[in-house]
């Protein structure tokens, strides 16, 4: 059973913080054991743990083998009730272009 709807856990959103910030200082992933450092876990499986539930929710997904391969997935919008959409997209390419009428 997935559970995609539950908000995320304190410490998910505190591993997604650390993958988001050293994208953007490294421009690839961090080790296992540089996330943990980051988070307070000493137990690399704790922490794989954790990436591997990210990964699961498509959070995150690896272009490699290791978790250092990691890349931000695409998070879906929270949609709003009453409001109907084309498609998840709401009609829009990948690039927030919408077609021409």
């Amino acid at each position: 059973m997935r559970r995609e709807g539950r908000p995320l856990t304190a410490r998910q959103e505190a591993v997604m913080a650390v993958i988001r910030s050293w994208l953007t200082e490294h421009g690839h992933g961090p080790t296992v054991r540089e996330i943990g450092a980051r988070v307070g876990l000493s137990s690399t499986s704790s922490v794989a743990h954790q990436l591997g539930r990210l990964e699961t929710r498509g959070l995150i997904t690896r272009t490699g083998r290791d978790w250092s391969t990691c890349v931000l997935g695409e998070e879906t919008p929270a949609r709003r009730p009453g409001l109907r959409g084309r498609g998840p997209d709401g009609g829009a390419d990948r690039y927030g272009r919408r077609p021409a009428p």
